[in-house]
């Protein structure tokens, strides 16, 4: 039963926008704002054309190897021994990552709407939910993101219209004032977030299977891209309004700038305080991504032990997640200024799994293909 979950193409296409959106829209704008102020904009488009790219050589590096999990091509491609010890730091990788997005939803909780509720409180809520959710599988996680995802894209075309006429133009002026460093400095964050934490799903897309009562196939390539393309406009929006509704000064100094930036609506003095019912989206995606994370994270590893059912991890790995969620940083300000040295954590792991591993592949080319034809083949 367990080897029979499997997701369709379109759950992976939902699945694909809310992880790319994900905790995107709590740090992007004020990451970019703090380097390039008013020109934010104009690096979150850069690093949004070139994590697309990102995004394009990372699925095609896992369909080089037939579809395998990410633990499968590190032992096909690097041998055994070698394979187990990259899977432990893959694993350490999404340990790091699911508990960043927990911390996240911690934090803005008990900053902005719980401030009397220890953190530990809502961190050790949302982790057990998002274990329930692991526990019930990836079938049931796709499809469940079919039914929310029409919620989330309603809220945030609401918060769009609603937030037009607080906007002002004007505060992106002067337009391009930054050298091409400082833009491609601000653009980095844009690339890394959340392009670069694609290769977590790479244990997720072997799950991926055609349905057959789907009248119209189209190639994954072609889903995935529209996807992304969805993706990027979101962040491109969510960057723009904060630019415009707060100006360049409150988006980088307020944590939660899309939040605060929510407070303003107002609509004949009667639609106000929005915030409360609008924060659901952004709840709402970071959740899905973490849920991908974990599932992951037991995944590689079920394949790393041997075991047949992950599940039976779900309580060990709970305790880990909250432990090291509550651990990871000694308040909200701290976590928030790991956001520069966690983009090179993020940089270096993309190297190591997908660049050094690929270059490891190459000298084995020869190798290796047979095997690959093969797995193809079965």
């Amino acid at each position: 039963m367990l080897n029979q979950e499997h997701i369709t193409t379109k759950q992976m296409k939902v699945l694909l926008i809310f992880f790319l959106i994900g905790d995107m829209m709590w740090y992007l704008p004020s990451y970019t704002t703090s380097m390039v102020n008013q020109d934010a904009w104009l690096s979150s488009l850069i690093g949004i054309v070139f994590g697309i790219g990102v995004a394009i050589l990372v699925y095609k590096f896992w369909n080089l190897f037939g579809g395998l999990s990410m633990v499968g091509i590190f032992r096909l491609v690097t041998g055994r021994v070698v394979g187990s010890v990259l899977t432990l730091l893959y694993i350490l990788y999404l340990l790091s990552a699911g508990s960043a997005q927990v911390r996240v939803i911690g934090d803005f909780m008990t900053t902005q709407m719980l401030t009397e509720t220890p953190v530990r409180v809502v961190i050790a809520l949302f982790a057990a939910v998002v274990l329930i959710a692991v526990r019930c599988g990836i079938t049931v996680i796709g499809r469940t993101s079919q039914l929310f995802i029409m919620l989330f894209v309603f809220l945030f075309v609401l918060l769009f219209f609603m937030l037009l006429p607080e906007s002002d133009i004007d505060n992106l002026k002067p337009f391009v004032s930054h050298s091409v460093v400082e833009l491609a400095r601000g653009s980095f964050y844009a690339m890394i977030y959340p392009y670069f934490q694609l290769i977590t799903l790479l244990m997720v897309l072997p799950a991926m299977k055609k349905d057959p009562l789907e009248k119209e196939i189209k190639p994954l390539e072609q889903e995935m891209f529209r996807s992304m393309l969805f993706s990027a406009g979101a962040g491109m929006i969510v960057v723009l309004l904060s630019l415009t509704v707060l100006g360049t000064y409150m988006t980088e100094h307020q944590m939660y700038s899309t939040y605060t930036m929510a407070k303003k609506i107002s609509i004949g003095n009667f639609i106000q305080r929005m915030e409360a019912i609008l924060v659901i989206s952004y709840v709402m995606s970071t959740y899905f991504k973490c849920t991908l994370t974990i599932y992951a994270m037991c995944k590689a590893l079920t394949e790393l032990m041997g075991l047949k059912d992950y599940r039976q991890l779900a309580f060990p790995v709970y305790v880990l997640l909250f432990g090291t969620s509550y651990y990871i940083a000694d308040n909200s300000v701290f976590f928030r200024a790991l956001g520069a040295p966690w983009s090179i954590w993020e940089f270096m792991n993309m190297v190591l799994f997908v660049g050094v591993v690929y270059v490891v592949y190459l000298v084995r080319k020869g190798k290796l293909t047979a095997v690959i034809e093969r797995g193809r083949s079965r």
